[in-house]
């Protein structure tokens, strides 16, 4: 399975209720391949993405969509909905106006209906690439216009994207790692947001390998878990609202570390405005790795 989607696949196991699964499934639809009087439609290589999308439809709006499979060298799935009666009904529910241009802002609510939106047309247009092989994220949009406000959206949540034509087709995109990994923050993908940060910490070791060639395997590997469990025991006691609440000597190198991700600890010595060895460095972050611990008993 690819790298997408798994992604996917983690953000559609996540259930949603109410108005933000109106505005997950609205997303979706308005960022398919159609969305007018004329046709309603996706269409994908995941079959998955197709079940999820006559799901959604089904339970928001009780109408029935079609799915079918063709493509020659690859398999695409494609749902639809055949109805006339059904695809005006839809149409009327989110205020559809005379063109499939322009998002109706009254359907988001909140910002999780904003977040739930942008997910949806993840679902649609999204994709992901293995961030071992390279970090890009992107959004196929099938017109400019859809394609400026999902850029102003995603701007308001933080997420600046860059632009390029295919042919008719607007792309936004990202290739910075740390701008993909609060894409998928935000979406709600934390699990493969910690596989970017694994992945890129891996690139740094395996660059430094190359450079120094003064490391063996097993060191590299032991120097990966610790970077990654120290971020991520960071990120959550910050998320709890309880890393400043450390004692001094344990926030400063929680600060440091969580500022300089891929540094080795004697390069995070050198970083620090007061003089600590790598051992006494090494302490405090283990010490911050136990409260961790503690807390996720």
């Amino acid at each position: 399975m690819s790298f997408c989607k798994e992604v996917k696949n983690e953000l559609a196991d996540q259930k949603t209720l109410g108005a933000v699964s109106s505005a997950l499934c609205y997303g979706f639809m308005l960022f398919g391949r159609a969305f007018s009087y004329k046709k309603i439609c996706m269409q994908t290589s995941n079959p998955d993405m197709a079940q999820l999308y006559s799901r959604l439809i089904k339970r928001e709006y009780g109408v029935d969509c079609e799915i079918s499979i063709g493509g020659q060298k690859r398999p695409t799935y494609k749902a639809w909905i055949e109805s006339s009666a059904d695809r005006l009904k839809i149409l009327a529910t989110v205020d559809f106006a005379a063109t499939d241009t322009a998002v109706n802002y009254e359907v988001l609510y909140n910002e999780a209906c904003e977040i739930a939106f942008i997910r949806g047309a993840f679902f649609a247009c999204g994709n992901i690439s293995d961030p071992v092989k390279e970090y890009r994220a992107d959004f196929l949009v099938r017109n400019e216009y859809l394609a400026d406000e999902l850029s102003e959206l995603l701007l308001k949540h933080g997420i600046a994207v860059k632009r390029s034509a295919r042919g008719k087709v607007s792309v936004l995109y990202v290739k910075e790692s740390g701008i993909i990994e609060d894409l998928l923050t935000l979406l709600g993908a934390s699990k493969k947001s910690l596989d970017i940060m694994d992945a890129k910490i891996m690139k740094s070791v395996k660059n430094k390998i190359n450079r120094e060639r003064n490391c063996d395997n097993a060191n590299i590997s032991k120097t990966v878990e610790a970077s990654v469990n120290q971020r991520m025991a960071i990120e959550y006691l910050e998320k709890m609202d309880r890393l400043y609440s450390l004692p001094e000597e344990l926030l400063s190198v929680a600060l440091l570390r969580k500022n300089n991700p891929e540094a080795t600890l004697k390069e995070l010595c050198s970083l620090s405005d007061t003089k600590i060895t790598v051992s006494g460095l090494n302490h405090r972050l283990r010490k911050i790795v136990e409260i961790y611990n503690e807390l996720k008993k």
